[in-house]
């Protein structure tokens, strides 16, 4: 690569402060009198992988179903746990419980909001134990069957929209609504639950916590669209509402006056809950893909990059100070004709393809050494990523001692760590404090894409995208 000079600057000007940490390839550059910087580009490679299931703990549930005209079917369905609140009691009073509802309150949906959808409810089954012990549990390509029985008829199910049409727009107007799919779980298992709250019992042993509620009354639901196709919701809150008819004190001073109470039990971040996701037509695209690369959520795609030039980089500056790294990935306009587009994703995370697993199994956050986030920047329709001189570093510390061994060994040991110069980005979504600082990074599951800009790998290099470097050649006086 041409070098391109870049300053000669005096020690004490503090050159690339943004950068505290800018100790490069070889020595510090302390002591010395002069810093020739330069700058450099070298040609990196991307491709399009499928990711099939991404790790989640999300409390947002989703529901429902659609079809891409470039990415295909997509389906959206979930399993969940209904948690009981230590102590819980009905009125002391309780004689009936009228009826049971598990209600799904969404405020976001992606799609059509009058197409019509099917939801079915089944109950679970199998206990499942949200202890964390198996991460296995919590990828969003979990097989629902393996939880509930198919044999047995399903618990209710329900024709809805994402808009619903029977709620007067005043209402649905109104500051604080929330839209919800409503589901009548019936008479009978309204039975079950007051059978198993045995009311005139002076303790309610199956209703003491959330492990007796699971364990001995309600495993969880299954929740899933049977018919339809156009819309996916997205669920904050599920609650089993359970209206209880008890007797309750009259004008006279008798309890002799039937009354009504909604109680509701939640499915709150104590028990489990999990969506899972089936992309049906990607294998065939990712095929098809030769003029950029894509990511899709939720789960989907992402992109691979190879950062094929760092032998050469280490080879040639191995005396230098590497100050800065960067990369943009620009993003092609999205000119879809469909009718409902996605959106695009806000947040990328740029990891080593090695961690892209463990890093959101163990829940951590970017620490710009082999993980960064870039937010999209509208205005050049691309996502940049800085200070990956870091990343590089941590690289370099690891195929050093291997290069030095000679040229035998370095290949071995490149045949071991095929990964070694490879990173993924994701799309992801970001938890942050009130200072504004992230605290915590989830996999995106929300409906979105891009395009990213890309060419083949045999494309010449000019016309791929480009990793910039700058870096320092102190001189010693």
């Amino acid at each position: 690569m041409k070098c391109k000079f870049f300053a000669v600057l005096a020690i004490s000007t503090a050159l690339f402060s943004c950068d505290d940490q800018t100790e490069g390839i070889g020595q510090s550059v302390a002591e010395k009198d002069k810093i020739e910087a330069f700058s450099d580009s070298y040609p990196i490679d991307t491709r399009t992988d499928l990711l099939n299931s991404v790790y989640s703990r999300s409390s947002i549930a989703y529901l429902g179903k659609y079809t891409d005209e470039l990415f295909g079917e997509f389906s959206a369905e979930f399993l969940t746990q209904i948690n009981c609140p230590e102590e819980f009691i009905f009125p002391e009073t309780t004689f009936d419980f009228t009826e049971v509802t598990l209600d799904l309150y969404y405020s976001e949906y992606f799609g059509d909001s009058l197409a019509t959808m099917r939801v079915q409810i089944d109950t679970l089954d199998t206990v499942i134990k949200d202890d964390g012990s198996d991460p296995k549990l919590y990828y969003t390509n979990f097989d629902p069957s393996q939880y509930y029985d198919e044999s047995v008829p399903h618990l209710a199910i329900k024709d809805y929209a994402a808009y619903d049409k029977s709620v007067s727009d005043s209402l649905q107007s109104t500051s604080g609504y929330l839209p919800r799919v409503s589901i009548d779980l019936g008479k009978n298992f309204a039975q079950h639950l007051l059978t198993a709250y045995d009311k005139d019992a002076k303790t309610h042993p199956n209703f003491a916590d959330a492990e007796a509620f699971i364990n001995n009354v309600l495993k969880g639901f299954y929740v899933h669209v049977t018919s339809g196709e156009g819309s996916v919701l997205y669920i904050e809150d599920i609650y089993l509402n359970i209206t209880a008819a008890y007797m309750a004190e009259s004008s006279s001073g008798e309890v002799d006056s039937v009354a009504y109470t909604v109680v509701p039990m939640a499915a709150s971040k104590e028990v489990f809950m999990s969506t899972n996701f089936q992309n049906k037509d990607l294998e065939s695209l990712k095929e098809e893909i030769s003029d950029g690369t894509y990511l899709k959520t939720p789960a989907g795609l992402y992109t691979e990059v190879t950062l094929g030039a760092l032998e050469d980089i280490y080879r040639e500056h191995k005396t230098d100070t590497l100050n800065a790294i960067n990369i943009t990935f620009p993003k092609y306009r999205d000119i879809s004709n469909g009718q409902y587009k996605m959106g695009t994703p806000s947040n990328l995370l740029l990891v080593r393809k090695s961690e892209m697993y463990s890093f959101f199994e163990e829940g951590q956050v970017p620490d710009t050494q082999t993980s960064f986030l870039s937010s999209y920047d509208s205005s050049s329709n691309a996502y940049t990523f800085n200070s990956l001189n870091r990343l590089v570093r941590t690289i370099f510390s690891e195929i050093g001692p291997e290069i030095d061994k000679g040229e035998d060994a370095w290949n071995q040991w490149k045949q071991d760590n095929p990964d070694w110069n490879k990173v993924v980005l994701i799309p992801v979504t970001l938890e942050t404090d009130s200072q504004g600082s992230t605290i915590g990074v989830e996999n995106d599951l929300s409906v979105n894409a891009a395009k990213l800009y890309g060419v083949a790998e045999d494309a010449p290099e000019s016309e791929k995208i480009q990793m910039e470097v700058i870096f320092t050649h102190p001189e010693i006086k």
